[in-house]
């Protein structure tokens, strides 16, 4: 099991954001978590990457306990965190952006080969590598969001709402990306408004309602679910 949360709680003040969250990601594995505004989808992530300390509970990463490790010692071990908003640089280029993704490294000749794979990925990047990021649409924002996380190498990508506020083709090219970047075998956990795209992209996902699990399974059987064809896919 590359990711282990078990009864994890994380208060805001006297407010409980997460009541005893617990959820599991393998080795290469895509897990969704989804629910409406407020339900602690964010601050599960938070939590993970050391943004937000849980108050109780355990995070054990590849067998390390994690909970109480600073984020960048957690960047350091293999977690990138997306997070919502696309929170690119925007006074530097696309390349001093993706850089930045690699501060906690030093081999450079790798970090040049990572560069070249994240043009790959993205190939509007490599025609606007030289453009500043705050003349970029919000979805090529959001793609150097998405390719800075990459140059740290991780084995684990926080994803957070990446589909908000862009349009339907964007959102269907992002899907497309995350999928091949997790074939590659880069685990996913995927925060998204959007629980159909979500649902068809996971393997595993796990239904968050006022800071608890309230349904977990299958990304397939969370689909056939009679509460959540209601409450989140409006079927």
């Amino acid at each position: 099991m590359l990711l282990k949360v078990t009864d994890i709680h994380v208060h805001y003040g006297h407010v409980a954001a997460l009541k005893g969250i617990s959820l599991e990601v393998e080795e290469a594995g895509f897990v969704t978590l989804i629910g409406s505004n407020g339900a602690g989808k964010s601050t599960t992530l938070r939590a993970i990457s050391g943004l937000d300390h849980p108050s109780a509970g355990v995070i054990v990463f590849e067998g390390e306990r994690i909970e109480r490790l600073s984020a960048d010692k957690i960047v350091r071990l293999g977690i990138a965190h997306v997070p919502e908003g696309r929170r690119v640089f925007k006074d530097l280029t696309v390349t001093e952006n993706l850089l930045l993704g690699a501060f906690t490294r030093d081999d450079q000749a790798e970090i040049e080969k990572d560069l070249e794979a994240v043009f790959e990925h993205f190939p509007r990047l490599r025609e606007r590598k030289d453009q500043s990021a705050r003349t970029m649409s919000g979805g090529e924002q959001q793609m150097v969001a998405i390719g800075r996380a990459l140059m740290s190498r991780p084995k684990l990508l926080l994803l957070d709402e990446p589909s908000l506020g862009l349009a339907p083709v964007i959102v269907q090219e992002i899907a497309r990306i995350l999928v091949e970047i997790n074939k590659r075998g880069v685990s996913v956990v995927l925060v998204e408004q959007n629980a159909e795209l979500a649902l068809e992209l996971a393997q595993h996902g796990y239904v968050l309602e006022t800071g608890n699990i309230a349904l977990e399974g299958k990304a397939s059987g969370l689909m056939d679910n009679d509460h959540v064809r209601k409450a989140y896919l409006g079927i």
